[in-house]
């Protein structure tokens, strides 16, 4: 065997025998040994503004208006429409807030306390020293703190101070999904904060609500709204049971009434207002938010039906301080993901409450509450999500592989192409039904009129029944995408992004484990494709699928891509409305309900491709086009044979691909 001895810097080679060669390295490369301190160290990737850096944030609120004198007069029209989910007025309103906020998320201090949060886990104080029972559920102060900003934020207010009446909830969810990377999940009780003061509110407006219940949940709304941190309460929403999760119908926990028990000066909650006749009795498995101040959850009265009752957390004591309402706080969960957040089973013993609605209307009365905590957590799975490929983003910006930065290699690139076109899909339809919750709340007089065919929101009558029937597979779905879709990210930064690293802002680790729980809490997949045919084969059936109809037939009617551009993908548009259709009207309700998710999945591609047809449509820009034309091509019939995109030269595709990530202007030009 032949050796190579040399006292230079070297390489180890192969030589054709397979034996190992060392020949002297080039000056240009040689290198000390690395240390701890010396050597090559990954410069770190800067995460911007997701206000203006994220596109599809930016189109979904996007105000410019681009007006092209060649083009049609119906080109014009659109341009004129460009501003779907919010008016160009409020778009101007609420940008500088909405810029500035998307600074603070950011920030060291508030990514210190997420940091915080995460590292100072919930902890429960079950016994004094003395041996007498406690159930003091401690928290982080990067916990507290971060619940603060959010109420100081108006994540819960802003909808119902109503400064811009429908378009109120996309203001407040737009800024919620900047939010979310940045909240170690203090968006769970927003969440069910939200659902509480809406299901309060619908009840404080009904003539008949007894005179010794208005002043409580009038009090209590005015804190579940407030923006100040130290009045301001959160609620809970207590309904799962060791017995069913998302099937509440067998509940075990009992209500009795007993009015002599609320009489007398000396019960009353922290807010000096009287406890409530109902006796709640009762164990809950999980109970989110555990620190909360105030809680809505189900109970069977004597009558055998279920029903909605609002309770406070605490209640004065006998020597002046604040006590469980009736609460044992058994033990804290340990969860996969949102660490930060306190989640427990509770035992329920004499809990004072009021009843909300009538005996045996619990069932409809919670529907409040989650057509509300649904679309959080829709929006919560792009928020994080979008978080995620913002750090893809930035970390191919600067990261080196081969002599080449990842921006500049085409597989990579192409992997976050496809993740960014489901992004922008998943994005349009969670802040189309957001759209549509903030038309269904408003006074009917006020809701806008029957639309013109171009227009993307559909007249008054046809809004419940499409928020009805897409608002579960609103929260299942981008629950599924946001998922895998980090995973994806995640593995983009390679090592470091299995890493629990205590930079928050890069940590896509905890952002992933997360999402995970998104798929199941609010209803599980498979409980949400059951409750999407419920609907489609209900009562309301025929009114649902006539709603779907007409506002496909004006979006996304045959043809109307010519002056897009997009070559036909209209008619896949088309295809995939009459097979959704077809399959409802001729197939029984327990066959659909067997393939609920393929029909969920239906329902999706269908609304998401009109609503990227539609943004393709509106502007001319060439990437929205570009995406409209793969989510199409990628739900349509005769898909090309492997490459991007049927009759697309590869080198062409790999351009497209870096605009869709990066934009029109990225920062490298393709080395190809």
């Amino acid at each position: 065997m032949s050796s190579y001895v040399t006292d230079k810097p070297t390489t180890v080679l192969k030589k054709s025998n397979g034996a190992a060669a060392s020949f002297p390295l080039p000056p240009e490369r040689r290198l000390d040994p690395s240390s701890s301190t010396a050597g090559f160290f990954q410069a770190p990737p800067k995460l911007e503004n997701q206000f203006h850096e994220d596109t599809a944030l930016r189109r979904v609120l996007a105000c410019k208006i681009i007006l092209r004198p060649q083009r049609t007069a119906t080109w014009r029209l659109m341009a004129a429409l460009r501003a779907v989910y919010l008016p160009s007025d409020v778009q101007s309103s609420i940008k500088p807030d909405l810029s500035r906020f998307g600074e603070d998320v950011l920030s060291q201090k508030v990514l210190k306390w997420v940091a915080d949060a995460e590292k100072n886990t919930p902890y429960l104080r079950t016994w004094d020293t003395w041996g007498r029972r406690k159930d003091e559920l401690v928290t982080s102060e990067g916990w507290r703190k971060l619940q603060d900003m959010g109420i100081s934020e108006g994540m819960v207010a802003i909808p119902y101070e109503n400064h811009f009446a429908e378009s109120s909830r996309v203001y407040q969810f737009a800024k919620y999904h900047i939010w979310t990377g940045s909240s170690a999940y203090v968006t769970c009780p927003t969440a069910m904060t939200d659902g509480a003061a809406r299901l309060l509110s619908n009840h404080i407006a009904l003539p008949g609500l007894p005179a010794n219940t208005r002043p409580v949940l009038e009090s209590a709304y005015r804190r579940l709204t407030s923006r100040k941190p130290h009045e301001a309460w959160t609620s809970g929403q207590w309904m799962t049971e060791r017995i069913g999760g998302s099937d509440v119908s067998q509940s075990e926990t009992q209500a009795t009434y007993s009015p002599e028990t609320a009489q007398g000066d000396s019960l009353h909650g922290i807010d000096g207002s009287r406890l409530g006749p109902w006796l709640i009795n009762g164990y809950k498995w999980f109970t989110s938010a555990t620190d909360c101040s105030t809680t809505i959850l189900l109970a069977r009265t004597s009558s055998g039906g279920l029903s909605v009752f609002y309770a406070p957390m605490r209640r004065i004591a006998s020597d002046n301080g604040f006590q469980l309402n009736g609460i044992t706080i058994q033990r804290l969960k340990t969860k996969l993901g949102t660490r930060a957040l306190p989640t427990a089973e509770i035992q329920l013993t004499n809990m004072q409450a009021y009843l909300l609605g009538a005996e045996g209307q619990g069932t409809r009365e919670i529907s409040t509450i989650l057509n509300i905590t649904r679309l959080h957590t829709a929006m919560t799975a792009v928020g994080l999500w979008g978080r995620g490929l913002a750090i893809s983003r930035a970390f191919a910006r600067v990261r080196r592989t081969r002599g080449k930065l990842l921006i500049e290699i085409p597989a990579h690139v192409h992997t976050l192409a496809k993740l960014h076109v489901e992004y922008r899909a998943c994005m349009h339809l969670t802040f189309f039904v957001v759209t549509l919750l903030g038309i269904s709340e408003q006074p009917l007089s006020s809701t806008p009129p029957t639309p013109k065919p171009s227009n993307l929101i559909p007249n008054s009558q046809a809004v419940p029944h499409l928020l009805r029937v897409l608002t579960p597979p609103t929260k299942a779905l981008t629950a599924k995408h946001a998922i895998a879709g980090l995973a994806e990210c995640m593995e983009s930064l390679g090592g470091v992004g299995y890493l629990e690293n205590e930079e928050m802002e890069f940590n896509i680790a905890r952002l992933f484990r997360d999402a995970n729980v998104l798929s199941i809490w609010e209803g599980t997949t498979d409980v949400l494709a059951d409750d999407t045919v419920r609907v489609l084969k209900g009562k309301t059936g025929t009114q649902v699928i006539e709603a779907l109809q007409e506002w496909v037939e004006r979006i996304g009617y045959p043809g109307s891509d010519t002056e897009v551009g997009l070559g036909g993908e209209s008619a896949v548009l088309w295809d995939l409305w009459t097979a959704l259709r077809d399959d409802v009207e001729r197939h029984g309700v327990d066959e659909l309900r067997m393939r609920g998710r393929d029909v969920m999945w239906k329902v999706f591609d269908v609304v998401c491709g009109i609503l990227l047809f539609k943004d393709a449509w509106s502007d001319g820009d060439t990437v929205a086009r570009e995406v409209a034309r793969r989510f199409l091509r990628e739900r349509g019939k005769g898909i090309g044979d492997g490459r991007v995109d049927k009759g697309m030269d590869w080198k062409e595709a790999v351009k497209w691909d870096r605009k869709i990530v990066f934009g029109h202007d990225p920062i490298t030009a393709p080395k190809l």
